[in-house]
C-alpha cells in the first residue's frame, strides 16, 4: 500500500513536470496551446499562419556564397547568414536554427576551411533583439547549384526561415 501510495505521487510530479516543460516549450516557440492542439490533430492553420508562428522568435538572412578550399584542398563553399533575435531570452543561432546546403538534391556534410573568419560566431549568445553575422563552410561535390536552407531548430512546423540558391559556375 505505501509502495503504491508512493507510485502515484511520483506519477502526478512526473506529469507536472512535463506539463511545465511542454507550457515552455511551446511559449519560446511562439504557438499557443491552441495551434499546437491544431497541428498535433492535422489541422495546419494557414501557411500565413505558420510562417508568422515560426518566423517571430528568429529571423535569418542568407547573405553571401563565395567559394573556396577546405583543408585538404577539396573545394567548399562559405555560406555568410545573419541571426536576429526576436525572442524574449538570449539565444546562439547554433541553439536555434538549424542550415543544410543541398546540390542536386543530396545534403552536402560540413567543412573545416582556414578563411571561414565568422565561423565560431554561431555559438555566440545574441540578446534579443540583436543581430549577428557568421559563415558555415559545405563540402562541394561539384560546381552545380547550391541551394540553402535554414529552420527552426525546434519547431512544430516544417517551414523554413529562409531559403537562397546559389550558382557556383
Amino acid at each position: 500500500l505505501v509502495l503504491s501510495v508512493i507510485a502515484f505521487i511520483l506519477v502526478l510530479v512526473m506529469q507536472s513536470a512535463f506539463s511545465a516543460a511542454l507550457d515552455q516549450a511551446m511559449e519560446e516557440s511562439g504557438l499557443d496551446t491552441a495551434t499546437a492542439q491544431g497541428v498535433a490533430a492535422g489541422d495546419s492553420g494557414s501557411a500565413a499562419e505558420q510562417s508568422e508562428a515560426t518566423q517571430a522568435a528568429y529571423g535569418v538572412t542568407i547573405d553571401d556564397c563565395r567559394v573556396t578550399e577546405d583543408y585538404q584542398g577539396n573545394p567548399a563553399a562559405v555560406v555568410t547568414y545573419t541571426f536576429t533575435n526576436n525572442s524574449d531570452e538570449a539565444t546562439s543561432p547554433a541553439v536555434a536554427v538549424h542550415a543544410k546546403a543541398f546540390q542536386n538534391g543530396t545534403e552536402l556534410e560540413l567543412a573545416v576551411v582556414a578563411d571561414a573568419e565568422e565561423s565560431g560566431k554561431s555559438m555566440n549568445e545574441v540578446k534579443p533583439g540583436s543581430s549577428i553575422t557568421y559563415e558555415s563552410a559545405y563540402e562541394l561535390a561539384d560546381m552545380s547549384d547550391l541551394t540553402v536552407e535554414v529552420e527552426e531548430l525546434f519547431s512544430f512546423s516544417d517551414e523554413l526561415i529562409a531559403e537562397q540558391t546559389f550558382s557556383l559556375s
